[in-house]
């Protein structure tokens, strides 16, 4: 319960219109379907929700906070349980009145923003200066501050606009204490224009692998690159989703690429990254496309032998590129360069962007990402198996690895059938780097499929480990008790910072460095003795790595 003098001087900071205790808006944030372990879909109640509109009240929010031994967590656009509460007495800091661009500079190619401006509306007003802005896989309806500083996320543009911490410059920052920070160039009242100075520069610490999902302050500000976009400065767009139609640009080109192997699609993919072209990429499969957009045709052909062979096999080795210059000269190059490193690796392709109908549709799902709400109809929920960003093969051994697991749970009814075959994965660093998600489906409503879904993550934690994978997010206070030892002890730095940082405990942690033990009675005894195995060979001394 929140004191009603604590709830008084939230109402001054924001006004008694914005802040709210009625249980009914309070349950509105504590219902939490995404990745969530309890079958009721419920999280932890916040005592009270607060909506600043400044840093300032930002700051006064969490310094209200501090006062009366509360905690605080804040909230933008993402959806899952990590925005919300993991402890009691904690006031939800929801940002959506924070949603300004507050700058474009066109000259420097970089938007200051704050938390609730989305990618798409980020998206728009850059494209009017002919810029754009990286969006992640998750949507664009997704925060590309909170991308960028406190989450995870890739996005198919990666090719191009590289990734999201990586794109994050100037930043300002209220400690959990309710300091003020501001890393950077603005740290020295130069401007915006670079995150490692003149000025400080905590990115590393405020990102980490993943962010600390609000278990740090809260960012009220924050710069972000932006990039060439050689389109029109407006798409005129109509309908959505299936129904999507735009004009294409003129120099776009989507091709659909199949390979007739792992290595030759391996290689050409290094190719095309040494070649610099691409403004989208990914390796996709095609019974990804069939469940988004037909899932009642998915569960036919995986009935049917024959189709089922053909799309999990001669299928199997396809990649996207979305290809976009700004003159007839540049598009042609592209092209040229695509056409020659398919022929060199034994692979050909398909252009489906100025197809009628199918082009334009193609084109907004894919450039703006929309298409991410199709993923939940085949079974309602899904989730992945996230190993860490590493190089392009070792992305491919996880995919194949994740395959590995799908296929026995698939076989028992234990998740959803999409043809073993459902990555997202996505590339930055010149194709050197990238990032795999071996996407699940399934139906929160099966019980036994629920059930399935701890030890499948179970599993693929112990797979990752095996592999030298680790996980990218650790935000699981089990997982990250169990992956700690394994990797150096990373969590202890964790809690160090926490402490530094926090001394009041204000901030809520639970998806930074807190930990749990597991309960391996969900587990079967071969999975557990995999683990036993694991901590026994490779928990870190004091003195350094095992061995």
């Amino acid at each position: 319960m929140i004191s009603d003098e604590a709830y008084e001087e939230l109402e001054k900071v924001v006004g008694p219109e914005n802040v709210s205790r009625e249980p009914a808006v309070l349950d509105g944030y504590a219902w939490q379907p995404m990745i969530n372990d309890d079958p009721a879909k419920w999280i932890k109640r916040p005592v009270a929700v607060v909506l600043p509109s400044s840093t300032q009240e930002v700051q006064e929010v969490v310094r209200t906070c501090n006062r009366h031994g509360l905690r605080f967590k804040a909230f933008a656009t993402g959806w899952g349980i990590y925005g919300g509460p993991t402890y009691d007495n904690v006031v939800q800091i929801e940002l959506r009145r924070m949603n300004r661009i507050l700058e474009i500079d066109e000259k420097n190619m970089y938007a200051v923003v704050e938390p609730y401006v989305t990618g798409a509306q980020l998206q728009a007003e850059a494209m009017k200066l002919g810029l754009n802005t990286h969006i992640i896989g998750a949507g664009p309806v997704c925060s590309p501050l909170a991308s960028a500083t406190s989450g995870w996320g890739v996005g198919w543009d990666g090719i191009y606009m590289g990734y999201s911490p990586r794109n994050v410059l100037g930043l300002e920052w209220v400690l959990p204490d309710g300091e003020i920070v501001r890393l950077g160039t603005l740290g020295s009242e130069s401007g915006w224009y670079s995150g490692d100075g003149p000025g400080p520069s905590l990115r590393g610490l405020v990102r980490g692998s993943t962010g600390a999902l609000g278990g740090l302050g809260v960012f009220t500000r924050g710069a972000l690159k932006l990039y060439s976009w050689p389109g029109k400065p407006q798409v005129d767009i109509q309908g959505m989703l299936l129904d999507a139609q735009a004009e294409v640009p003129e120099h776009a080109r989507f091709h659909i690429c199949f390979f007739p192997d792992r290595n030759s699609s391996a290689e050409a993919v290094y190719k095309i990254g040494e070649a610099e072209i691409g403004y989208l990429a990914t390796k996709t499969s095609t019974a990804a496309f069939i469940y988004t957009f037909a899932p009642h045709l998915l569960r036919k052909i995986t009935r049917t032998t024959a189709l089922r062979g053909i799309l999990s096999g001669a299928l199997r080795w396809t990649f996207v590129i979305m290809l976009a210059g700004h003159t007839p000269q540049e598009i042609a190059y592209q092209e040229a360069a695509l056409k020659e490193i398919l022929a060199d690796y034994g692979g050909m392709s398909m252009e489906a962007m100025q197809t009628p109908v199918i082009g334009p549709m193609v084109f907004m799902n894919f450039f703006r990402v929309t298409a991410i709400p199709m993923a939940f109809r085949m079974g309602g929920l899904f989730c992945s198996f996230l190993g860490r960003n590493e190089t392009w093969d070792m992305q491919l051994d996880w995919y194949e690895k994740g395959e590995e697991i799908k296929k026995e749970y698939i076989a028992s009814g234990g998740i959803l059938d999409d043809l073993n075959d459902n990555p997202f994965m996505a590339l930055f660093d010149n194709n050197t780097f990238s990032h795999c998600e071996v996407i699940f489906q399934y139906d929160p409503r099966d019980i036994e499929q629920f059930k399935s879904v701890e030890p499948m993550q179970i599993e693929a934690m112990i797979n990752a480990v095996e592999m030298c994978q680790e996980q990218l997010s650790v935000c699981d206070a089990r997982q990250r008790k169990v992956l700690s030892p394994l990797a150096g002890h990373f969590n202890r730095w964790q809690r160090k910072i926490s402490e530094v940082f926090d001394g009041n405990r204000a901030a809520d942690s639970g998806m930074y460095c807190d930990e749990e033990d597991y309960d391996y009675s969900k587990i079967g005894a071969d999975l557990k003795a995999r683990m036993d195995r694991l901590v026994a060979e490779r928990t870190w001394t004091e003195e350094g790595p095992p061995g």
